[in-house]
C-alpha cells in the first residue's frame, strides 16, 4: 500500500476506534474524507490539527501509516532505527 494512503487509513483507524466524525476532525469532511481514501495527502499542520483531536501525537499517525505501508516493517526495528538516528544528530 502506498504511504499516503496508509496514512489515511491509520487517521481512520483512530477516528473509528474513538467514535468520532470525520467532520470533527478539522478542515473538512470531504478533505478527510479524501485522505482516508488515499485520494490526497495531508501537510504536517493537518496532521497535528487531526492528531490533537484524536488525542494522539502526530507521529503515531505517521508512525502508524509508515508500518501499514511496508508489509516488511517491525515496529521494534523501526523505533530502534528512529532512536539511532536521533542520536546521530544529538537528540
Amino acid at each position: 500500500m502506498e504511504l499516503k494512503r496508509a496514512i489515511g487509513t491509520s487517521i481512520k483507524s483512530y477516528r473509528l476506534k474513538r467514535d468520532i466524525p470525520q467532520e470533527s476532525l478539522g478542515p473538512s469532511q470531504p478533505y478527510i474524507s479524501n485522505l482516508e481514501a488515499g485520494r490526497g495527502s495531508a501537510s504536517i499542520d493537518k496532521i497535528e490539527q487531526m492528531a490533537d483531536v484524536l488525542g494522539v501525537h502526530p507521529m503515531s499517525i505517521i508512525f502508524a501509516g509508515y508500518l501499514t505501508s511496508n508489509e516488511h516493517a517491525s515496529k521494534d526495528h523501526l523505533f530502534e532505527r528512529i532512536r539511532m538516528e536521533l542520536a546521530e544528530i544529538g537528540i
